[in-house]
Parts: C-alpha cells; sequence; structure tokens
C-alpha cells in the first residue's frame, strides 16, 4: 500500500501482525455514519464509497476509493463518530488498524505521517471545490469543471468515470436527470463524445472551459 512504501520489509511485518482483514460484499456497510470512529480501514482489494445522508434522505456521494487508499482517519487523533458512510460497491476486502497501533506507528515512523497529510490535503482540496461546484455554478459549469479536472488527474482527453453517473451527479450536486440532460447538451455542442458507457472523451478543451465561467 502507498502509506508503507517509505517502510522497511520488517516494519511492515510488525504492521501485518497488527492488522485483522475484514471481507464485506457488494452493498456491505463498513461503519455508518454516528459509529464510534476507533479504526483506520485500508482498502486491500475491491472498491468502496463514502457518502452522507441529507436531512431529506438523499444521499450525497463524496467519494470512491479502491486499492491502496484509506479511510478513517479522524479516528487516529481523536475520539469522535463518523460522519459519513463507508459502503463496499464490489466484493472488498479492508486491512483494520486500530488507532493506538496507528498512533505509534506514526510516533516512530514520521515519514507515514507526511504521506497522510499529503492525501489528507489532497481530499481538502477536492472538498472544497466540490462546495464551490454545489455552491455557486450552473450544471453546465459544474458538469465543464468535473471533466476538466479528471482531464488534468487522468492526464488524458478520454476520461475513464470512476463511479456511476449516479454517485458522479450526487457529488456535483445535482439530479441525475440534470446530470444526463447537461452531458447530452455538452454532446450535441460537440464538446465531448461517449465513446462507450464509462468512457468520456473531450473534443474541445477550450469550449468547457468557456463555459466554466458561467455562473
Amino acid at each position: 500500500m502507498p502509506l508503507f512504501q517509505s517502510l522497511s520489509v520488517e516494519q511492515i511485518e510488525l504492521i501485518q501482525a497488527q492488522i485483522i482483514e475484514r471481507d464485506f460484499a457488494t452493498g456491505d456497510l463498513i461503519h455508518r455514519e454516528g459509529d464510534e470512529a476507533d479504526t483506520l480501514y485500508l482498502v486491500q482489494k475491491g472498491q468502496i464509497r463514502m457518502f452522507r445522508l441529507a436531512t431529506s434522505g438523499k444521499e450525497q456521494h463524496l467519494r470512491v476509493l479502491e486499492a491502496g487508499d484509506f479511510v478513517g482517519v479522524p479516528a487516529l487523533f481523536a475520539h469522535r463518530h463518523y460522519e459519513y458512510f463507508v459502503e463496499a460497491t464490489e466484493e472488498t476486502t479492508v486491512c483494520c488498524i486500530q488507532r493506538e497501533t496507528f498512533k505509534d506507528l506514526l510516533l516512530s515512523n514520521p515519514q507515514i505521517a507526511l504521506e497522510l497529510l499529503s492525501v489528507l490535503s489532497e481530499r481538502l482540496e477536492d472538498s472544497e471545490q466540490q462546495t464551490t461546484w454545489i455552491t455557486s455554478e450552473s450544471v453546465q459549469s459544474r458538469l465543464a469543471n468535473y471533466l476538466l479536472e479528471e482531464a488534468a488527474r487522468q492526464a488524458t482527453t478520454t476520461i475513464t468515470l470512476t463511479s456511476t453517473k449516479k454517485n458522479i451527479a450526487s457529488f456535483l450536486g445535482m439530479s441525475p436527470e440534470s446530470f444526463s440532460r447537461g452531458l447530452g447538451k455538452l454532446t450535441r455542442a460537440g464538446l465531448v463524445k461517449q465513446p462507450k458507457p464509462n468512457r468520456l472523451e473531450i473534443l474541445d478543451q477550450t469550449g468547457l472551459k468557456q463555459l466554466t465561467y458561467q455562473a
């Protein structure tokens, strides 16, 4: 796992002795909102998603995590409760590390703390961007921004959708119907095309950038 890539074989073996592996089927909840946060979960294989429930009961999709990713950082630093749900979206195996074990690991291996801070910084930036999109921009602008951000992150103009369109729409603060209509408008305008269900190809980056300025 990338979080432990700087450790020696001996250090990794010590960690493995403290890890508990758990398997989850598709749709299983790894933890619920409100559960006590006392464990760091590292995805060994499979895929999980993080989401919240609004007071109306509507889901807000937050993030998809795959092998090598981790969730549960609040558990490491204070006695808190989770503020989101984590669900397995396919057959998944996670490695669980308890709070005190991981705190000892951080104290003896500060390079892990640096890696942790780097990932958390990226997630904070993503959350701030998501908030900006939801509160201040039109559907077309949100879609254009999302596609350009993904193109930059994946270093290609042919984007692989890492989640369902329903989840992406939720992440962008819109309904699946609005997402589909917005994508249809971009396609008809010749800005994008969809060669496969989980692929989107950007045809006109300049045109998308112009849409990002429309509120």
